[in-house]
């Protein structure tokens, strides 16, 4: 081996801190202070001679390099887990483990089942089940190991992990605003509306400009699940108000367009709900930990 290694509690520290989107966050999982979790970091862009953070007043950004790098050394480090693993575990079979998730049909079409390939290429040995409900008696009669839910947070016959928030905007077809979409709020609530859950008074009342006077439009049709909600949009129905994370995919093929640039904070978020004094369970705690660190990215890429 030839050239010189850098030290690893930097590269764990670096590594924790692209997981999970701060510093506090990762010092928490690496039992340090968040003064020694940033001297390691810049010891490592000191020992690379790059810069792998932009540093905007208080927000840290990962630069292009430090995106690169930061994949490679999560890569690596979990080579070193499976590998080390692999040799304890040498002539005995490692079983898998079953994991059984309840998550709202919506969010893991939208958003979670695109990013569930990284999840299971850290973890080989878990056996994802998905079960896509809304319901709370899932998690309260032991039918899942955890569950993704949305609201203000408050189960109280629940372990409660706050993940992420979500925002409010309204999507359409890009055929269906047409080559000059409509330059005012009047003109864009003039097309036809598509209406689910999503609070239309709540986005309004945030909008500053134009939005004073406006009451809930009357909806051209009307949904009670937000995944027909967005076909229907995605087919040039009408326009939508919708959420962020479960139009995320639509919106990144274009597919869909944000037909409005307002766009304000939802009342709810997103929370992993474990059964009170479960048992230890590592693939859950594996998940649960995958989990806030990709809500930490996608929430930094929203900011």
């Amino acid at each position: 081996m030839t050239g010189r290694s850098p030290p690893l509690p930097a590269l764990r520290a670096f590594a924790a801190w692209v997981r999970l989107g701060s510093v506090a966050a990762a010092a928490e999982e690496l039992k340090l202070t968040a003064g020694a979790v940033s001297h390691q970091i810049r010891a490592l862009e000191t020992f690379l001679d790059v810069a792998l953070i932009e540093r905007q007043a208080r927000r840290w950004v990962l630069t292009e390099a430090g995106r690169i790098y930061g994949y490679q050394v999560r890569q690596a480090l979990q080579d070193i887990v499976d590998v080390t693993e692999r040799v304890r575990g040498h002539g005995r079979r490692t079983p898998t483990q079953d994991l059984r998730v309840a998550v709202l049909p919506s969010f893991a079409n939208g958003w979670l089942l695109p990013r569930l390939q990284d999840f299971m290429r850290w973890h080989p040995l878990v056996r994802l089940h998905l079960l896509g409900s809304m319901a709370y008696a899932d998690l309260d009669q032991g039918q899942v190991d955890c569950a993704i839910r949305f609201g203000h947070g408050r189960w109280p016959e629940a372990d409660v992990q706050a993940l992420m928030g979500d925002t409010l905007l309204l999507v359409a077809a890009p055929g269906l605003l047409g080559p000059e979409p409509p330059q005012s709020l009047h003109a864009l609530l003039q097309l036809p509306l598509l209406h689910a859950s999503e609070n239309w008074s709540a986005w309004l009342a945030d909008l500053v400009e134009g939005g004073h006077g406006v009451h809930r439009p009357a909806s051209r049709m009307a949904f009670t699940d937000s995944t027909h909600l967005l076909e229907a949009a995605r087919l040039g129905l009408g326009v939508a108000l919708t959420r962020r994370s479960i139009a995320d995919q639509m919106l990144q093929r274009r597919e869909l367009v944000q037909a409005h640039p307002h766009e304000c904070p939802h009342a709810s978020g997103y929370y992993l709900l474990r059964p009170p004094a479960a048992p230890a369970h590592a693939a859950r705690e594996a998940f649960a930990d995958w989990l806030q660190g990709v809500c930490a990215r996608f929430a930094r890429t929203q900011t």
